[in-house]
Formats: C-alpha cells, sequence, structure tokens
C-alpha cells in the first residue's frame, strides 16, 4: 500500500525553492544549522574536552535564530532537518518516538538520549517539551556512552536555555496561525553584576487542531500547554559556577486522533469517536550544578530530579460505538546525581572520570471498561515499578603527534530494577484478582568507545570512531504469559568513519560520515488486540549509511546549509512465529532519505518601517518509510517546504510565514489492529504572523 500526495503542488514547491535559490543575490552574518567547528559551537558543555581540535562524531548545531524563522517550538519540528532524525508524530507528548540511524523505540525506553540544561530525561513521555528561551539544541549522532551514558545508543539531544550571563534583557514574542495556532513568550534575563544572574520565561501554546471528530463536531487533535522556567546563576569565585534551574510544564490535548485510511485515496477518510479522548500532564525538571576549576582540573557537580504526573483516557475501540475505553495514569519520580573530574593540561594527554547514580520510581495504573459485553466489567491494573543504577565512565584522549590523536574510553552500568504488578477483573463491585507478579531484574554492560583522528590541518581532520550501544531491558505493561513480562536488553556495535573542514575558510564547510550499526538481541513491538502494545526481544538488525552537510555563505548576507542522511536498515534475523519471519526486512519507522536544504538572505534597508528584511525558504524531504515489519505497508518520500519573511526596526521584529505551504498529504503515523487501517494525517498548509518586542 502507498499513501499518495499533492504531486503537481511538490513540483512546484521544488521549483519555487529552485529558482529561489539560484538568484543571484548580494545582500547577514547567517545563524542557521551547523554541522562543524565543533569546539567553538559545542563546547560549551562541560563534557567536551576545549582545545582547538574538532571531535570525531557527526553533530548538528540548531541556533535559537534558524528556530524562530522555522517557528520550531517543539521536538517534533526538528525531523528531517537533522540527518537521519526522526520522532514519529504517533498520538500525544506521551507517545514521541526518537530515531537515530535507525536507531530508537517506539514504546519502551529511548534509544536517544536527551538532557536539558544537564537534566536527563529518561522517559520518552518527558522527551516533547515546550523549548522556551532557547540558546541552541545539539545532536550528536552516534553511541554517546562514554559522556553522556544511559541508553545513548542512537545518540544524544542536548538543550540549552540562554545564560543570564550572556543575555539581558527583556522579549515579548506572539504568534498566531491556521488553526486557531497561538503562542504568547514573555522573558527576562537579567545580570545585577559580575556574581549573580538570573532569568525567568513563560510561555502558552494553543493549537486548535486539524483533525475533526466527524461524530462530536469537536477537534480530536487539540493542544494547550503553559510553560514556566526559572535560572540562576552565581559566581561567588572567578573559578566556581552554581546555577540552579526549574522548569514546570502543564499539557492537555486531545488523544487518539486515529481514521479509518481509505482503500481508495489511501488517505485517512475521518476520525468518529464516541469518548473523548485526551491526554494532560504535568511535568517538572530541577537541577543544581555546581562548577569549580583551578589550574590542573575542572570538577561539576550536576543534581538533577524530575517529576512527572499524567493521565491518558482514549476511547480505544476507535469508533462511535460505546464498546470499551481505557484510563491510564502515571507518576515518576527521578533523581539523580553526576559527578566529573576533568583534567585541563591537555597538550599531550587529556581525561576525565564520571560517576552517574539514579533513582527512577513509576507507580502506573490503567482501568480498561468493558462496554461490549453483558455484565459490563472492569480490567484493572496497577504497576509499581523502579530501578536504580550506578555508573562509571572514563574518556582519554592522547595526542600521538600534532596531526594524530587516539580518544578511547569506556563506561560501566549496574542497574536494578522491579515491578510489581496486580491485575483485577471487577464485576459489579465483586473484585477477581488475574494477575499477581513480582519480577525483579539486574542488568550490567561495559560499553567501550575508541576514535582515531587524523588532522591534516588546523581546520580539518579524518577519523574513525568504534563505540559499543546498549540499552537496558524492561517490563511490559501488557502481555499473554507470564514469560513476556519481561523484556531483555538491546546492544549494538557501531562503527563510523567520517570527514570534515573546510573547503574555502569561512566560506564553504563540508562533512560527510558513513556509519554501519549491527544491533543483537533487539526490542521489537507487537500489537496485543484489545490489550496494547507488548516488547520481545526478536533477534539482530544492520543499519547502514551516510550523512553528507554542507555549508556555505558564498555572499556576505547569503547563506545556504544542504544536510542529507540515508540508511538503508534492515533485519539480519527475526523470526516473528512458525510461519513468519521477517528477516531481510526493512526496519519501520526508520525514513530512507532525510533532505534539508535551508537558505537565508537579507537585505539591510534605510527606509522609516525597518532596517532589514530576512527571507528564508527551508525544503525537508523524508521517506521512503514502512510502518510495519512486515513492509507491507509504506510512505513514500514526501516534502514539505516552509518559508517566511521577517522585518526588523530596532528593537521590533515582524514576521510572515507558512509550513507547508505546497499542502503535501501524508501520514503523520500509522497502524493496523483487529483488522482495521488505520491513521494520523500529517499538518496540512498552515499560515501566521508574528511579532517580538525586544525591551
Amino acid at each position: 500500500m502507498h499513501f499518495r500526495k499533492s504531486f503537481s503542488l511538490q513540483k512546484s514547491g521544488i521549483l519555487f525553492l529552485f529558482l529561489y535559490l539560484i538568484i543571484p543575490i548580494s545582500a547577514i552574518e547567517k545563524d542557521s544549522l551547523r554541522h562543524y567547528n565543533l569546539d567553538t559551537l559545542v563546547v560549551s558543555t562541560f563534557k567536551h574536552e576545549n582545545n582547538k581540535l574538532m571531535r570525531p562524531m557527526a553533530a548538528s548545531v540548531v541556533t535559537s535564530q534558524l528556530m524562530e524563522r522555522q517557528q520550531i517550538s517543539e521536538m517534533k519540528g526538528f525531523t528531517g532537518i537533522i540527518p537521519n532524525f526522526m520522532i514519529i508524530d504517533r498520538d500525544t507528548r506521551l507517545t514521541s518516538s526518537v530515531f537515530i540511524r535507525g536507531v530508537g523505540a517506539l514504546i519502551n525506553t529511548p534509544g536517544v538520549a536527551m538532557y536539558v540544561d544537564g537534566i536527563p530525561h529518561f522517559e520518552k513521555s518527558s522527551f516533547d517539551i515546550n523549548l522556551l528561551d532557547i540558546d541552541k539544541v545539539e545532536f550528536l549522532r552516534g553511541p554517546q556512552g562514554t559522556l553522556y551514558g544511559r541508553n545513548a545508543m542512537g545518540g544524544t539531544i542536548l538543550v540549552h536555555t540562554r545564560s543570564p550571563f550572556r543575555y539581558q534583557g527583556t522579549r515579548l514574542q506572539l504568534r498566531y496561525g491556521s488553526y486557531d495556532e497561538t503562542s504568547v513568550t514573555l522573558s527576562h534575563l537579567g545580570k545585577a553584576n559580575d556574581k549573580f544572574a538570573h532569568s525567568i520565561a513563560g510561555n502558552y501554546n494553543y493549537y486548535g487542531g486539524h483533525i475533526t471528530n466527524v461524530h462530536t463536531g469537536k477537534k480530536a487533535n487539540y493542544l494547550g500547554s503553559a510553560s514556566v522556567n526559572t535560572r540562576f546563576e552565581w559566581r561567588p569565585l572567578p573559578q566556581m559556577n552554581i546555577r540552579l534551574t526549574n522548569n514546570f510544564e502543564n499539557t492537555h490535548q486531545g488523544a487518539f486522533s486515529y481514521g479509518d485510511v481509505n482503500n481508495k485515496t489511501l488517505l485517512v477518510d475521518s476520525v468518529s469517536t464516541d469518548h473523548p479522548s485526551y491526554y494532560k500532564r504535568k511535568l517538572y525538571d530541577g537541577g543544581l550544578q555546581i562548577s569549580y576549576y583551578n589550574d590542573y582540573i575542572a570538577i561539576r557537580s550536576q543534581t538533577s530530579v524530575q517529576h512527572l504526573n499524567d493521565t491518558y483516557e482514549v476511547d480505544q475501540d476507535g469508533s462511535p460505538k460505546n464498546l470499551y475505553f481505557a484510563i491510564q495514569s502515571e507518576k515518576q519520580r527521578l533523581i539523580s546525581e553526576e559527578i566529573i573530574l576533568k583534567g585541563l593540561n591537555d597538550n599531550i594527554y587529556g581525561w576525565n572520570f564520571g560517576v552517574f547514580a539514579f533513582n527512577h520510581s513509576i507507580d502506573r495504573a490503567t482501568d480498561v471498561f468493558m462496554n461490549l459485553r453483558t455484565p459490563k466489567y472492569k480490567l484493572e491494573k496497577r504497576y509499581d515499578d523502579y530501578s536504580r543504577g550506578i555508573a562509571l565512565f572514563h574518556q582519554s584522549t592522547l595526542n600521538i603527534t600534532s596531526k594524530l590523536r587516539v580518544e578511547a574510553g569506556f563506561r560501566y552500568d549496574y542497574e536494578k530494577a522491579n515491578s510489581i504488578h496486580e491485575e483485577h477483573k471487577i464485576i459489579e463491585s465483586e473484585a477477581q484478582l488475574i494477575n499477581d507478579f513480582d519480577s525483579p531484574l539486574t542488568f550490567s554492560q561495559w560499553t567501550p568507545k575508541a576514535s582515531l583522528q587524523y588532522l591534516p590541518t588546523h581546520q580539518s581532520q579524518f577519523y574513525l570512531t568504534v563505540a559499543k550501544g546498549y540499552k537496558t531491558g524492561g517490563f511490559n505493561t501488557v502481555f499473554d504469559t507470564p514469560l513476556q513480562r519481561t523484556f531483555e536488553p538491546e546492544y549494538s556495535w557501531n562503527y563510523e568513519l567520517g570527514s570534515k573542514g573546510w573547503i574555502i575558510p569561512e566560506k564553504l564547510f563540508a562533512e560527510v560520515a558513513l556509519f554501519c550499526i549491527n544491533t543483537y538481541n533487539q526490542q521489537i513491538k507487537q500489537h496485543l488486540d484489545q490489550q496494547g502494545i507488548k516488547i520481545f526481544n526478536a533477534g539482530s538488525s544492520v543499519s547502514q549509511g551516510f550523512e553528507a552537510t554542507l555549508n556555505a555563505t558564498p555572499f556576505k548576507n547569503f547563506g545556504i546549509d544542504v544536510a542529507y542522511g540515508f540508511t538503508h536498515a534492515t533485519f539480519t534475523k527475526y523470526q516473528y512465529s512458525n510461519d513468519i519471519d521477517y528477516s531481510g526486512k526493512f526496519l519501520p519507522f526508520v525514513p530512507r532519505n532525510t533532505v534539508s536544504v535551508n537558505a537565508d538572505y537579507t537585505i539591510h534597508t534605510t527606509n522609516e518601517f525597518s532596517d532589514e528584511i530576512s527571507f528564508n525558504a527551508n525544503y525537508t524531504g523524508i521517506g521512503v518509510m514502512f510502518w510495519h515489519e512486515s513492509n507491507t505497508v509504506q510512505q513514500p518520500f514526501y516534502g514539505l517546504l516552509n518559508t517566511s519573511v521577517t522585518a526588523r526596526n530596532g528593537n521590533v521584529s515582524f514576521s510572515l510565514w507558512g509550513k507547508n505551504i505546497t499542502n503535501t498529504q501524508y501520514l503523520g503515523y500509522f497502524f493496523e489492529v483487529g483488522g482495521r487501517k488505520c491513521g494520523k494525517q500529517g499538518k496540512p498548509l498552515s499560515v501566521g504572523i508574528s511579532l517580538t518586542l525586544n525591551f
């Protein structure tokens, strides 16, 4: 089955972009997607070595300026812009699944690590957050266990908010667009003196939704979200920095906006459900970071806490009939501590050591109301899960010569986990015990990493990296037999060969990386009709591909970035049942191609209405991608074209923007259950305006 798109509009959009890019222009220092010069752009994090050489990894940095021009306000907005990066737009912020280079997870523990100002996010339910007062977002591709650790099997996302020591002032941002998309953001950053600075930012987002529930006449995928972030920094000594961050977020959105896929048009017909479906989440992140350095070493302590409370209520039969629905609630509590020692005299030899410890508890409650049978009954499931662990990690760098460099490290993880599960069937207030389990698990793993670098000049390098990736096992919330209650860890061996450097200094930069990832004991999802999804270990896979980026500034006020990623990810061994063998099939949810072309052009003016006018155009292409291990259903390659025009006059800027201006039709998600083909339509054409005031 293939999902079609509007080919004529697509071609028109590509032609428009092509013409836009080739028109001779001579017209700002560009702020865009950057893939280069890691030491000057990425080294704001303590874990990267502060030296003149670029790191042996493929990395991308997205600045706040690019995010504003492309109206990126949530993690899903980076899909396709970063090579081989995909977030599946399934249902709600509970189910945001991240994949890098074919490595990821649909429902269980993520295969990609994420940190927000040093605070780790363990579960996918806390990945899709409001991006508020952002300085930049970094994407490090490939295993990062020796520095970032737990479940950084496919890579690491680092989110950095703005420091009040670097930025001061008050900013008001207003945005309004199609489907009542509304955003109001107010932030203030202040510096009392050279020792103390603070910031506070608040945000409200609303999206009316583009999917209508024809049974109720209401929008099915609305979203309302509010956030408040605070940051305090104190420098009692020149060599010491203390930072306290607090992030609050409250989200309420429509859920389960899936409709039947039409066999003729191969698009989603409509959503028609009788029971209200929604998702509510309250999220708090807090972090205390203390850093100190002298002439020889630096030490940093990061203490983090995260509280998450959410409720997910869905019409699971997905129809206007009152058959059955489910209510799931969850409380997560995470506390972690990380301490790092780093050597500063690294002319010949550099090193760092670290220890990471955490305690993570999850209380889940699931009630399934069965109205399709007589008498009606309820399945009541309760889960009390926890995991505790400690990890030691180290990385060394040896400069053999001025042009030859070796980097090597390891990480050792040890975790204990347990799940207490009870399930009752309740009929007319009488409870019958169905299942009762107490399932302890223990995980431990060594994950080494080694890189060899050759630097022919101080502005270029070649590198070869070999690393082991690891993702912990866990517990299923639905299962048929006691043996399916748990699943085992997944691990991989990763090989990367890359090169990066300036072809024309300050004008043209290029980067290319080839990779091969062999994954073993792979964690795979399986639908259980009228119950949900379980995870089991299905065999092995191989993901091979390459990434290429080109960053050019041919003129003073014009810049263009091109990024391409290719991933060929297939199962090498996957015996689903005695009759079904998926060996050789493509992995689902992994796009074969990701393409991004971004262009910025600024004209400086002298009229009374504006000081400058900036034009931005971005084309993002994604696909082909399969929705199931059987490879019978696929999403063909599709492209989205986004544009914006911004006029600035002093401290005021005004923008007109458009997303998916060719109105390309595509699917955000597809699945089959109970013989039905269900899907969620991707976001259509939307336009809007933005106003920014700086005080």
